[in-house]
């Protein structure tokens, strides 16, 4: 099944990402998302989470003491799951000349004659990269913003939480392939063709990385082994699609 074997090429990049080959590309990429995590707990989280602390101090009515408790709780998961994903997508646009030269790694490990990226090529791809991440970032909020609106009309609103998996799923897809689809200077539409033609093996990865970058405290480790398995499933594509 296609879905399966997606799921699978996003395994074997999880385990693929820690090889000797490859572990030393991911330092720079972990380093990143350590600091701008910290970052984000200390100078985001924190301060709107004792906001939120204090509010509910001064406004819940006495009869509700007993739940302020709870609703902290859940106000710090919250917090943290949303400073969880505005730290990734921070991650994936500062390393991503990082993240594409671990693309290109990975890529060389299975073709001996490839050129990777070092040194100075990596310092020119800087700027090419980062206006690579702002362009798949707008790609994605614009759809994001589309399904939200779709999720207060009523009915509809009750298919919403299926169509925000596979829609996550997908733009997992999309984030990850894309790094490998650019170090061969695609353009980004081509990487949405190429994905969309192979739709089932994209959701199939994407399913997995979405449910994996959802651990606190370990998606930033899952962040470049997710690109490993994104460079394996745009390879897959790219030998089994006709030119």
């Amino acid at each position: 099944m296609p879905m399966l074997h997606g799921g699978q090429l996003f395994l074997s990049g999880l385990k693929l990402a820690f090889s000797p080959n490859l572990r030393r590309y991911i330092i720079v990429p972990a380093a990143i998302g350590i600091l701008i995590f910290s970052v984000t707990l200390m100078l985001l989280v924190m301060p709107l989470a004792g906001d939120a602390g204090d509010w509910l101090q001064q406004n819940l009515p006495n009869w509700l003491n007993w739940l302020h408790g709870i609703l902290l709780i859940l106000v710090y998961i919250a917090l943290g799951l949303a400073g969880f994903w505005l730290s990734s997508m921070l991650v994936t646009l500062i390393a991503a000349p990082f993240l594409g030269q671990l693309a290109e790694a990975t890529w060389a490990l299975s073709q001996p004659n490839h050129e990777g990226q070092d040194g100075p090529r990596l310092l020119a791809n800087i700027g090419p990269s980062m206006l690579r991440e702002l362009h798949k970032l707008r790609y994605h909020l614009t759809r994001l913003l589309g399904l939200l609106l779709l999720s207060f009309i009523p009915l509809l609103n009750a298919l919403m939480p299926l169509v925000w998996l596979g829609f996550s799923a997908w733009l997992m897809a999309v984030q990850f392939a894309d790094y490998a689809s650019e170090n061969q200077h695609h353009d980004f539409r081509f990487t949405l063709q190429r994905l969309a033609q192979a739709r089932g093996r994209a959701l199939g990865f994407g399913t997995c990385a979405s449910f994996t970058l959802a651990i606190p405290f370990l998606n930033f480790l899952v962040i470049p082994a997710a690109v490993v398995g994104g460079t394996l499933l745009w390879q897959s594509i790219i030998e089994d699609t006709p030119s």
